[in-house]
């Protein structure tokens, strides 16, 4: 069981070396550069820096939380601690959705790649793969504990001074610990998942991600119907009971031990077929700093180059064949299909809530946020980060735009203008937005919402899709150098803006025309900065 152990032990603490130094090499300094007294100073400097930086912001998120449970009267902290034992019993069903999610993807990829030059090393030597899975379990189970832990930290701190009772570690660790081993537990399952794909090969693992997605479904519905169990044992562990702590470390150590029983079915050769065929990629690393957007494209365009083709160009004519050809590379690069669902689904649906200053009557109301101008600021500034850092919806819709702008030698060919192109091949992309906005809409009506606000709703949200489209078509102007260009990300906040000020004058509420006339504004942009 342990042959080879040391051997695998020195290795992770090369790695770790190497990626302790990678990003010290970020910060301005290396370990193997550390020779005098003064770069030593610098390096203990960097790690007090660290550590004061992270302390600080556990404090402050742990002052956030804290102090948002705190209420003035006593209506509003009965309805805050209802909220927060809600909450609290939500949350232990987290890693049932983690498992879900991991458990899909560990079926169709495997937990873990080894990397070529580790794969031809440890052949050489007498390792056991049930070690070898063992330690590479262990390193992600700490930062899932971890993770979980603190977010269940923060839970029970919330849950705590709601019920107007002191925060302390003996009143928050019971539950944060409980968490934090179900987030473990899940990921053992969702590893062992993955040691089977790793034995049935890829060729079965289309059989075993269907079957991870019905499990997934049947796993659903009972979490759905364990949450009022859910609620009491939140509430025991928020009273300091230790019995379902114990539960879930015993449910942890038998999800560990079910992942080493199944690493007895790995063999070399299977770790081997896993390992990176392109080990020059990991040369190239340190762009990941310096350059992420660049690193991002080698690693999809290496991973795109193990990719079959999909579907086939269907019968066209004049500048149909474009508008085909678009739409078959919408489907077949599908890793982009999640980030344009969840820009019709998530970003734009609160883009019209946010933007539209729908909480701006709440918050007054309630006299949070500053009032309603407080609640304006906040809500747009809050939309503005989630549509720069969520999906990077402009840049996925207009993808097949940008690429055939940047292929100098088809667009020579093509007979179309840049207009007609950037709308033939934006098609396709804004209509599954459009699409998944229109669910949206719809859902509400069923919902009980009145017609007419959801049509209302829906012709804002068809706005708004059409403005990502047009922040798209940016990208590609932002690569001349000619005279100064706007961002994707600096078109954003700038529509943004102009919709939520123009809302903010509507007097009568009716905000739809501000929406339009955003989408007026980044057709208008995009015509000026493609000319």
């Amino acid at each position: 069981m342990s042959a080879g152990l040391p051997a695998l032990l020195w290795l992770e603490g090369k790695h770790l070396r190497a990626e302790l130094n990678f990003w010290l090499w970020a910060a301005g300094t290396d370990l193997d550069e550390t020779r005098d007294v003064v770069e030593r100073i610098y390096l203990v400097y960097l790690v007090v820096i660290a550590g004061v930086a992270i302390t600080s912001c556990w404090l402050w998120l742990l002052g956030l939380v804290t102090g948002a449970a705190q209420a003035a009267d006593s209506v509003t902290a009965t309805l805050t601690h209802e909220l927060a034992q809600l909450l609290a019993g939500t949350v232990l069903v987290l890693p049932v959705f983690a498992a879900m999610s991991w458990s899909v993807r560990a079926a169709w990829r495997a937990p873990w790649t080894p990397t070529p030059p580790d794969a031809a090393w440890l052949a050489q030597l007498n390792i056991s793969t049930c070690v070898w899975s063992a330690v590479e379990l262990a390193k992600r189970v700490l930062g899932r504990l971890l993770l979980f832990g603190c977010g269940g930290y923060l839970v029970a701190a919330y849950a705590t001074a709601a019920a107007e009772h002191a925060v302390s570690v003996s009143a928050c660790l019971p539950y944060a610990a409980a968490l934090g081993l179900t987030g473990v537990a899940a990921y053992a399952l969702s590893w062992t998942v993955g040691i089977i794909q790793l034995h049935l090969g890829h060729r079965r693992r289309l059989p075993l991600t269907l079957a991870a997605l019905a499990a997934s479904g049947v796993l659903l519905v009972l979490s759905m119907l364990a949450m009022p169990a859910c609620q009491r044992v939140a509430a025991a562990l928020l009273a300091e009971n230790l019995v379902y702590v114990g539960v879930a470390g015993a449910g942890c150590f038998v999800a560990i031990l079910l992942a080493m029983i199944a690493a007895h079915m790995i063999t070399p050769a299977a770790l081997t077929r896993e390992a990176s065929v392109d080990a020059s990629l990991y040369a190239v690393r340190r762009m990941a700093v310096y350059n992420p957007k660049a690193y991002r494209a080698l690693m999809k365009s290496r991973r795109r180059s193990l990719k079959a083709p999909r579907l086939h160009m269907p019968r066209a004519q004049g500048q149909l064949i474009i508008l085909a050809r678009s739409s078959v590379s919408v489907l077949r690069h599908y890793e982009t299909l999640p980030a344009l669902v969840a820009t019709g689904v998530l970003v734009v649906p609160a883009g019209v809530m946010l933007l539209s200053g729908a909480l701006a009557e709440t918050s007054a109301a309630l006299g949070m946020l500053g009032g309603a101008t407080g609640a304006r600021v906040l809500g747009a500034a809050s939309w503005i980060l989630l549509a720069i850092n969520s999906t990077d919806a402009p840049r996925a819709l207009a993808r097949v735009f940008i690429a055939d702008e940047q292929n100098r030698f088809m667009r020579d060919h093509l007979p179309v203008s840049t207009p007609a192109l950037f709308v033939l091949d934006v098609l396709p992309g804004l209509a599954i937005v459009v699409f998944s906005s229109t669910i949206v809409g719809a859902c509400m009506g069923a919902l009980g919402v009145p017609a007419g606000e959801a049509i209302d709703c829906t012709l804002r949200m068809l706005a708004l899709d059409i403005a990502f489209a047009c922040i798209g078509s940016l990208d590609v102007a932002e690569q001349s150098s000619k005279r100064l260009r706007l961002s994707c990300e600096s078109a954003t906040a700038i529509i943004a803006i102009v919709i939520a000020v123009i809302s903010a004058l509507m007097a009568d509420g009716d905000t739809l025309p501000a929406f339009w006339i955003g989408a007026a504004a980044a057709a208008a942009m995009a015509a000026v900065q493609l000319r």
